[in-house]
């Protein structure tokens, strides 16, 4: 039998305590945030665990969320980002930018794909024998 926790529909409820001033709070935000409070509460309970922001304030995790790609291409496109020059630019290896974003240097490849589909990385010429290859990376806000 599969392991019920990687079913797809796997789906598990919390319920959590606060006093009426801590309910007045959070409605407040979720009002201000212009969404029900349970989708307030939803998105903070989504980011407990993330990875924490590095020191320009960028978070693999949220960065993930926000294109629709796995943390591990978002790292990708972090240090491909950090590589690059003031338009965008950056010229080198697949494998070094994977192990500069602590990514397992064989998911490069498709971590790199995974950033071509969704439009966060452009290639502008393609690596060869002996040379990498030359992307522009998506300027995002």
């Amino acid at each position: 039998m599969p392991d019920p926790v990687a079913r797809p529909d796997a789906f598990y409820r919390f319920s959590v305590r606060c006093d009426r001033a801590m309910n007045a709070r959070l409605e407040a935000a979720a009002r201000a945030a212009a969404v029900s409070v349970t989708a307030f509460v939803q998105r903070h309970f989504e980011t407990i665990l993330d990875e924490p922001a590095d020191d320009t304030g960028f978070s693999p995790d949220v960065f993930a969320r926000e294109h629709g790609i796995s943390p591990m291409a978002a790292r990708l496109w972090n240090a491909m980002r950090r590589a690059s020059d003031s338009v965008g630019v950056v010229s080198g290896g697949v494998r070094d930018f994977a192990i500069a974003a602590k990514v397992s240097a064989g998911l490069g490849s498709d971590c790199l794909a995974e950033l071509v589909s969704a439009d966060l990385v452009r290639m502008i010429a393609r690596p060869g024998a002996g040379r990498g290859g030359t992307y522009r990376i998506a300027k995002v806000a």
